[in-house]
């Protein structure tokens, strides 16, 4: 569906007075640059729309809504001046109700009202039909001060290159928001606010990319802005709410549509909700993934920047808990490391999942396959397992080894030799696949065994869609007072230091 005009934007008109009396205004500068950039985007130059001779005192002007019906799109300048102004609430608000009579107010999930934020406003202020729909923030904070300043094209190198970006996202979004529209049949439409999708058959990972401190936004958008751009769905799409109670219940929702979750940590501890622990909603978001990802297969990436220095004690707290595996760390991988390396990072895992998730029916209908063909198993088991050991303990591990071997099942060992990036990958791998996994504790230390252990807490964030069958720790090697101790509610625990424990052992192959 094509209509007559792409765009209207909504603004007061005490914001496009310019600061220098020779200088154009900002709306006016925007609406030029806009223009330029979606003709350059579209193949074709755009129909913009706006009302220069608007004044504050103004009366509501019905000839403009009338029009509303031949819009694709409203833009909204969010100011201070606008969110006061009568004549561009009801703006907005008239539009949301023309868009429900016609093709609806959202299309793909994505609202026909941009909401650029010129100026900072409370959420609470906004107007109410487009209080939850994301923002374009044309403005920065300022890291030494902590004032914000608005992104010009005349307020130095720095902010006219921030303002460029977030020009260019503005315009890419609508490029694609106006092609699936033009894309659209409308003849089976109805007149009302439902939401049409016209997406296409193919199921992409989604990502829920956490909200973040203000000095980590230029890179969220950037990283937001790469992964959309490639095609993945990103979650929040709508404003997070400020009561702890309501914040909780919003990202619970976005997370139980999410395949991975991605956090950013910076040096500040972020915007603490009312109403609640008192802790961050950046601290908030990671617990309420954690206990996700303890339940479901939801992976995650927690970045934490190389030169990691917090400003904040809280925030320091914070970082140690995930550092010591103490709290919010289940189904996470705690990544220190550059802005590139980390992109690379997030690149490649959803590469993982990528495929991962294309095998996931040849694999399921092998599985149905060998179950009809598969004869029953015998009382000692069946299956692959994961024997993890030391390189210290691999001349001790054969009696085990061959035991399971001898009782039917596919015995693999980590790999030893080989870059650490590829012992690792191997190391995860061996994870996901196996039955079971045994950790064999003998000549290593405890680092080495708290290490091994944790991984079974991760490994839901590795991508294992069901749970190991058998998890265990085998304590063999001369007793010591660290040993003696071990014990687990996680884990079975079978004590092989003295006798070789063969009824225990079959006792557990039972349950593969």
């Amino acid at each position: 569906m094509r209509f007559a005009k792409d765009i209207f934007i909504s603004y007061a008109h005490i914001d496009d007075e310019s600061l220098v009396e020779s200088q154009k205004g900002w709306i006016t500068e925007f609406h030029r640059a806009l223009d330029i950039r979606l003709a350059q985007l579209l193949g074709r130059r755009p129909v913009i729309w706006r009302d220069p001779s608007l004044h504050g005192n103004h009366i509501f002007d019905k000839q403009i809504v009338d029009q509303f019906e031949q819009v694709a799109i409203m833009i909204s300048i969010l100011t201070p001046r606008y969110v006061k102004s009568e004549w561009c609430v009801r703006e907005a608000s008239e539009f949301y109700d023309v868009c429900n009579n016609n093709i609806g107010f959202g299309i793909n999930n994505q609202a026909r009202i941009f909401k650029v934020i010129k100026t900072p406003v409370k959420v609470e202020l906004h107007p109410e039909k487009i209080r939850n729909i994301l923002g374009y923030e044309f403005y920065t904070t300022d890291l030494v001060t902590g004032r914000l300043k608005e992104l010009s094209q005349m307020f130095g190198e720095n902010s006219e290159r921030s303002y460029w970006s977030k020009l260019d996202d503005l315009a890419n979004d609508i490029s694609e928001f106006l092609d699936s529209i033009e894309s659209l049949d409308t003849s089976h439409l109805k007149s009302s606010g439902a939401i049409v999708s016209v997406g296409n058959n193919n199921i992409p990972i989604k990502v829920y990319l956490a909200e973040s401190s203000y000095e980590t936004k230029e890179f969220r958008d950037s990283l937001r802005r790469e992964l959309q751009d490639t095609g993945y769905p990103i979650y929040p799409d709508t404003q997070l709410p400020l009561i702890e109670s309501a914040l909780v219940e919003n990202i619970n929702s976005f997370l139980s549509k999410s395949d991975l979750s991605i956090h950013l940590l910076g040096e500040n501890y972020g915007i603490v909700p009312e109403g609640g622990t008192h802790k961050s909603i950046i601290e908030i978001q990671n617990e309420v993934a954690s206990a996700a990802s303890a339940s479901s297969p939801l992976q995650r990436l927690i970045w934490i920047p190389e030169g990691f220095t917090p400003k904040d004690d809280r925030q320091q707290l914070f970082v140690d808990k995930l550092s010591q595996g103490k709290e919010g760390i289940t189904g996470a991988d705690l990544i220190f490391s550059s802005l590139e390396e980390f992109k690379s990072i997030v690149s490649d895992r959803l590469s993982a999942m990528e495929k991962e998730r294309n095998k996931l029916l040849v694999e399921a209908q092998k599985v149905v396959e060998a179950e009809c063909l598969s004869t029953p198993t015998t009382a000692t088991g069946s299956g692959i397992i994961y024997l993890i050991c030391d390189r210290l303990d691999l001349d001790e591990i054969k009696q085990l080894e061959d035991f399971l071997f001898d009782h039917g099942c596919e015995v693999m060992l980590p790999l030893f030799d080989g870059e650490e990036s590829q012992i690792r990958e191997d190391h995860i791998e061996n994870l996901k696949m196996c039955d079971a996994a045994i950790i064999f504790y003998g000549n290593a230390n405890e680092i080495w065994l708290r290490s091994k252990t944790r991984d079974f807490l991760k490994i839901n964030g590795y991508g294992r869609e069901k749970p190991l069958k058998v998890k265990s720790v085998y304590l063999a090697g001369k007793p010591d007072a660290s040993k003696e101790r071990f014990r687990s509610q996680d884990v079975e625990v079978i004590n092989g230091m003295n006798d070789f424990p063969t009824d225990k052992l079959k006792l557990l192959l039972s349950n593969l």
